[in-house]
């Protein structure tokens, strides 16, 4: 019995076979018995950055992720119901280049699941209202570009080199309505 008390204590043994066994055993525990699980990717947003040499260029690449909580209204204004959206935005700038190759992401969760989603070009997204608005920055002189799409299916509703007044923006959500 004294042989097996010695191999027991070895550095090896403990690392090769007692940690292992204490791991796994930890994770049935949290996972099965007290319900912590392992973080998924729904419910975080985080954000990075990374300069990349692409060939002979300098490339700057922002990765953001944000949530937002937004209500959803009847015809009559009562709230139908709250949406969360996870929003995606992927800027990529080259060195000594005017404009950039970007994105703009939006999924709307339920629960864990994805109800709908988009993605447009573009760097900057906002709601307003019933509408989600994609704003692409224009390059070299050129007007920036407006893209408008429903809260409630994420559908494209319109989309205008020139910012909706209004009036222009009024008609489209009671668009929605009908």
């Amino acid at each position: 019995m004294s042989g097996f008390r010695e191999v027991i204590r070895k550095p090896v043994f403990i690392f090769v076979v007692i940690l292992p066994i204490i791991l796994v055993a930890e994770f049935v525990i949290l996972e099965g018995v007290v319900g912590i699980s392992v973080p998924s990717d729904r419910g975080s947003a985080v954000s990075s950055y990374e300069i990349r040499e692409k060939g002979k260029d300098l490339h700057f690449i922002t990765r953001n992720k944000r949530f937002s909580i937004v209500d959803l209204w009847t015809r009559h204004g009562s709230v139908r119901e709250a949406l969360v959206l996870r929003e995606s935005f992927v800027i990529d700038r080259e060195d000594g280049i005017e404009g950039d190759s970007s994105t703009v992401k939006v999924e709307a969760l339920e629960g864990k699941a994805v109800k709908w989603s988009f993605e447009e070009a573009g760097e900057r997204g906002q709601t307003l209202g019933q509408v989600y608005e994609v704003t692409k920055v224009g390059c070299c002189d050129a007007a920036n570009t407006y893209s408008y799409f429903s809260l409630r299916d994420g559908k494209k509703l319109h989309t205008t080199h020139v910012e909706l007044n209004r009036d222009e923006f009024s008609a489209l959500e009671k668009a929605l309505y009908e």
